[in-house]
């Protein structure tokens, strides 16, 4: 397997011939031009497109930002130089833009003054990892539980007390079947987002996963709320 600094190499000589994707950059507000030192390589039509969109992402994300609140200091840490580059080699290799608007979140909290309890690296690594449709269904069983606040029970007519989440989200929200929702909720709690809630309830017979406050924390570096 190509090892990391083999694919920076690669992707520093494609960075060097995209004049657009450059001049793109160099409009981000504070550190665009800082930006545009990390970088460096040509390369393929759909990776350009990828980086321009992730990049467009990052420059409108950025204009919602005061000068005072980034971390200018960020880029002369040895931390902050991986991060964006790993950062940029994970944009290069996915399609799915939904993962490309976090890429382009986790580079902005990056470069924000936050608090230093967030692992950025290790959120970059965990979407990294998730198909676009997982990341969906994480973000949407947040939404749900923490930021809504809706309790899952008492929705099944074959059972007394509290349901399991596949059952509700797919009778809620019919684009996930039962069976999907079935497999995709396990493999996020690989990741750490979200628990399994266990113990005796009345009716309950497993399948409810909470959010965890990793996932918590997740929500709060990338859309800025320290």
């Amino acid at each position: 397997m190509t090892d990391i600094k083999t694919q920076i190499k690669v992707y520093s000589s494609f960075y060097n011939d995209l004049t657009n994707l450059r001049a793109a950059i160099s409009l981000i507000p504070y550190v665009g031009s800082q930006l545009d030192l990390y970088l460096s390589t040509p390369g393929q039509k759909f990776v350009e497109e990828r980086l321009e969109y992730m990049i467009a992402q990052l420059q409108e994300q950025m204009e919602n930002i005061q000068e005072d609140k980034i971390d200018k200091a960020a880029f002369n840490t040895e931390e902050g130089f991986d991060l964006i580059q790993k950062t940029f080699i994970s944009a290069a290799k996915t399609r799915q833009r939904e993962k490309l608007k976090v890429f382009a979140q986790i580079i902005r909290g990056s470069l924000t003054k936050q608090n230093r309890k967030h692992d950025p690296e290790l959120y970059l690594k965990i979407v990294d990892e998730l198909t676009e449709k997982e990341l969906e269904i994480a973000l949407l069983l947040y939404d749900v539980k923490e930021k809504r606040k809706i309790k899952i029970e008492g929705d099944n007519e074959a059972q007394d007390g509290m349901t399991n989440d596949p059952y509700w989200f797919s009778k809620h929200y019919p684009k996930y079947s039962k069976d999907e929702l079935e497999f995709i909720l396990p493999r996020l709690e690989k990741t750490g987002l979200v628990k399994e809630l266990v113990g005796s309830f009345l009716g309950y017979g497993g399948g409810q996963y909470n959010p965890t406050p990793l996932f918590s924390d997740f929500i709060s570096f990338i859309e800025n709320n320290d």
